[in-house]
C-alpha cells in the first residue's frame, strides 16, 4: 500500500522524534553509571579519611567495636587492618570471627594505599557475598593499625540508574503524546498544498490544463503554486503552436528517406526527422541543442551559416559521407538542411579507384619486363642463344604471373557476383588436406620444412565444395611455406565446434604486425610488397580464401605475433 505524502511526513517526523528520545535515554544509560561511580568513589575517599582520623586515636581492644559503630553511623562497611594485612576490625563480623578472615594485605586497594597512601577498587566480596566499591587509606600515626578500608555495595548505583531511567522514560512518553498531534497537524498543513500541486502537475503531464495549483501556505509554497500555474499556461500555449507546426510538417517528413534538420536563427535544432535520427543515432535530447553540440562537426555549422551545399564526412557514429544542402525557410529566420547519404557511392568509387590502380600496377610490371625482353630479342643484333633463352624463360615466368593474376581476378569476380556455383557435398576434411599437401610437399622439402597434420581420420565431414576447399587450403599452405624460413614448421589442425568445424593453418614464421593483420584479407594488400612480388604472389590469395569461406557460410580470421608465427583460421558447416 502506497502511503500519501502527509503520512510519509508524519511518520518521518515521528521516527525523528522517537530517535531523539531514544538518544536521550541511551545517553543516560551510558553516562549516568560512570558519573555515579565517580561520585561514590569521591565520597568513599572522604569517608575513609574521616574514619582514619577516628580509628588512629582508638585503643587496640576497641578496634572492632569502633568499626561496628562507624558502620552503623555511616551505613558503610568498615574494615581495619594491621600493618601486615591482618583484619583486626570488621563491621560485618563479631570479634571472635576475625581470626577466620583471610589476610587482606594483597587486596588491590590495600596495595594502592601502601604505595600512595590511598587506593580504591571494585569487585565481588567473598566475605559478605556482594559487589562492593572499596577505598583504603594507610594509617601512619598508630603502630598497631596499618590501614582503614571503607566499602559501599554497588547495587545503589543500579537502583539510582533504574529510578532515573523510569523517570526519563515517563517524561519521553509524555513528550511523545504531546508532540505527535502537533507533528500530525504540521505534516498535514505542509503536505496539503504539495499534494494538490502534484495532482495538478500529473494532469498537466497528461494534457489537462484546466486545473490550477493552490497558492496558499508559506511564501515558498505560494511562489511555487504561482510558478506552476504560469508554467501550465505557457505549456498549453506552446503545445498548441507545436501541434500546428507538426501538422504542417508531418505530411512532408513522413515520406522522406533523406535526413532533414531544421534549425532556428540562433542555430539551435528545432526538428530532426526519423531518417536523420536513425542515421546519426540521435534522441529527443537533440532538440534545442546547437548544431555543433548535436553533431560535433564544424564544417556542417559553417555550411548551415552560409546556407550552401557540399559533401561532408562524419566520423560518428561511423564514418559516413553525406551530400548536404542548406536553404533558408520562407517566412522564417531558420534553415532547413537535407542530408543525402552517399557513403555507399563513395565506398564503391574508392574500391573502383583502388582496384584500377592495383590492377594497373600489377599488370604494368610484368608487361614492361616482357616488352623490354621482346624488344631486345627483336633487335637487329639479337643476343646469343644462351642469353636469348634466359630472356624467354623470364618472359615465360612473367606470362605465367599474368595468367595467375587474371585467373585470380576472374575467381574473385565470380565469387563477388555470386555467379560461381558451389557443388556442396559431404567432404572428408583430412582427404582434402592430404591432397593439397601432395601438391606442395616438394616445395616444403626443398626448404627442409616440417608439415604436420593434426586432424583425426574419423573427424566428422564438412559440407563444402571439394574443389573450392582445396583452393583455400592450397592458398593458405602456399603462403605458410612461402614466408616461413627454411627449417620451419607448418601445422594443419581442426576441431569440432558442434555445428561447425574450425580449421587452422599455423606456422612459426616471422609473424604479421597488428596494423597489417586487420587488412590482410583485402585485395592486393601485401605486408612486404617487394618480397611478395619477388616470390610470385598476386596479392589476391587471401582475398579469394575469404570469399570462398564466406560463400560456404563460414568465417575467416588470422592471429599472429611478431617473431612467433601466424595462424589462419576458417570455419565450415559440419556435414
Amino acid at each position: 500500500m502506497k502511503l500519501t505524502l502527509q503520512w510519509r511526513w508524519f511518520l518521518g517526523l515521528a521516527v525523528l522524534l522517537a530517535d531523539l528520545l531514544l538518544v536521550v535515554n541511551l545517553c543516560i544509560d551510558v553516562s549516568l553509571p560512570p558519573h555515579l561511580v565517580a561520585r561514590i568513589r569521591a565520597d568513599l575517599k572522604r569517608d575513609a579519611l574521616l574514619a582514619r582520623e577516628v580509628v588512629s586515636r582508638s585503643q587496640p581492644e576497641a578496634i572492632n567495636t569502633l568499626a561496628h559503630d562507624l558502620s552503623h553511623k555511616t551505613g558503610l562497611r568498615v574494615t581495619i587492618l594491621a600493618p601486615d594485612g591482618t583484619v583486626i576490625g570488621e563491621s560485618d563480623k563479631p570479634t571472635e570471627q576475625l581470626s577466620q578472615i583471610e589476610n587482606h594485605l594483597h587486596r588491590p586497594e590495600v596495595q594502592a594505599a601502601l604505595q600512595s597512601g590511598i587506593g580504591s577498587s571494585m569487585r565481588h566480596s567473598d566475605t559478605i557475598g556482594v559487589d562492593l566499591m572499596y577505598v583504603a587509606v594507610s594509617v601512619t600515626n598508630n603502630p598497631t593499625i596499618g590501614f582503614v578500608r571503607v566499602a559501599l555495595p554497588l547495587h545503589e548505583i543500579a537502583l539510582t540508574t533504574s529510578r532515573v531511567r523510569r523517570t526519563v522514560a515517563a517524561a519521553s512518553i509524555a513528550v511523545a503524546l504531546v508532540a505527535l498531534p502537533v507533528v500530525f497537524v504540521l505534516a498535514r498543513r505542509l503536505s496539503g498544498p504539495i499534494d494538490a500541486m502534484q495532482q495538478m502537475a500529473t494532469r498537466v503531464a497528461h494534457g489537462n490544463f484546466s486545473q490550477r495549483a493552490p497558492e496558499r501556505g508559506g511564501a515558498e509554497l505560494r511562489e511555487l503554486g504561482a510558478a506552476l500555474n504560469q508554467m501550465s499556461s505557457q505549456l498549453e500555449s506552446r503545445l498548441r503552436e507545436l501541434n500546428n507546426e507538426k501538422a504542417e510538417l508531418s505530411a512532408i517528413l513522413s515520406s522522406m528517406t533523406e535526413g532533414v534538420l531544421v534549425v532556428d536563427a540562433a542555430g539551435r535544432t528545432r526538428l530532426a526527422n526519423r531518417a536523420l535520427r536513425q542515421q546519426f543515432q540521435l534522441g529527443d535530447e537533440v532538440i534545442g541543442k546547437t548544431v555543433l553540440e548535436a553533431f560535433r562537426h564544424v564544417g556542417l555549422e559553417k555550411l548551415i551559416a552560409e546556407r550552401g551545399a557540399g559533401e561532408l564526412t562524419f566520423l560518428q557514429p561511423g564514418e559516413c559521407a553525406f551530400a548536404v544542402t542548406a536553404a533558408a525557410l520562407e517566412r522564417s529566420a531558420g534553415t532547413v538542411v537535407v542530408f543525402h547519404d552517399i557513403t555507399r557511392i563513395k565506398q564503391l568509387e574508392n574500391v573502383r579507384k583502388d582496384f584500377v590502380a592495383n590492377v594497373s600496377h600489377e599488370l604494368r610490371t610484368p608487361l614492361s619486363i616482357i616488352k623490354g625482353y621482346v624488344e631486345t630479342l627483336l633487335d637487329e643484333q639479337p643476343p646469343d642463344a644462351a642469353t636469348a633463352r634466359q630472356f624467354l624463360l623470364t618472359i615465360e615466368k612473367h606470362s605465367q604471373r599474368l595468367e595467375a593474376l587474371i585467373g585470380d581476378l576472374l575467381s574473385i569476380s565470380e565469387l563477388e557476383s555470386q555467379q560461381a556455383r558451389l557443388t556442396v557435398s559431404s567432404v572428408s576434411l583430412r582427404k582434402v588436406v592430404e591432397s593439397a599437401l601432395d601438391e606442395l610437399r616438394q616445395r616444403a622439402k626443398e626448404k627442409s620444412m616440417t608439415i604436420s597434420v593434426e586432424i583425426a581420420e574419423k573427424l566428422l565431414a564438412v559440407r563444402a565444395d571439394a574443389q573450392r576447399l582445396h583452393q583455400v587450403l592450397i592458398n593458405l599452405l602456399d603462403n605458410a611455406i612461402k614466408y616461413t624460413p627454411a627449417g620451419g614448421r607448418v601445422t594443419i589442425s581442426a576441431k569440432d565446434n558442434g555445428s561447425e568445424v574450425q580449421v587452422c593453418v599455423a606456422d612459426n614464421g616471422p609473424g604479421i604486425a597488428l596494423e597489417h593483420l586487420q587488412r590482410i584479407f583485402e585485395r592486393f594488400y601485401r605486408v612486404d610488397k617487394a618480397r611478395s612480388r619477388e616470390m610470385g604472389g598476386t596479392g589476391l590469395g587471401l582475398s579469394i580464401v575469404k570469399h570462398i569461406v564466406q560463400a560456404h557460410g563460414g568465417r575467416v580470421w588470422a592471429e599472429s605475433e611478431l617473431e612467433k608465427g601466424s595462424a589462419f583460421y576458417f570455419t565450415l558447416p559440419r556435414a
